[in-house]
């Protein structure tokens, strides 16, 4: 059974690999900002899902894309 802090775990997980390849020209600020707005709105989706409706592997992997996807858009913007 997947619990609430094992979903953050793995975000942050793939933040950090997310944000590991990101462009030189990337800020460690930018970074810092990034990772704190994708764990905001992780802890926002899971303040409103119960775990039961993230324990679907396909619910759980398109919230993990979607998390990252945001990430990756931010990144492209700064």
């Amino acid at each position: 059974m997947i619990e609430r802090q094992d979903i953050i775990t793995e975000i942050e997980k793939e933040l950090g690999y997310l944000l590991a390849e990101a462009s030189e020209g990337l800020s460690e600020k930018a970074r810092k900002a990034i990772r704190e707005d994708a764990l905001r709105h992780t802890q926002r989706v899971l303040d409103a899902l119960t775990i039961q409706e993230l324990q679907s592997a396909g619910a759980y992997n398109r919230f993990l894309e979607n998390t990252l996807a945001q990430a990756r858009m931010r990144m492209h913007l700064r």
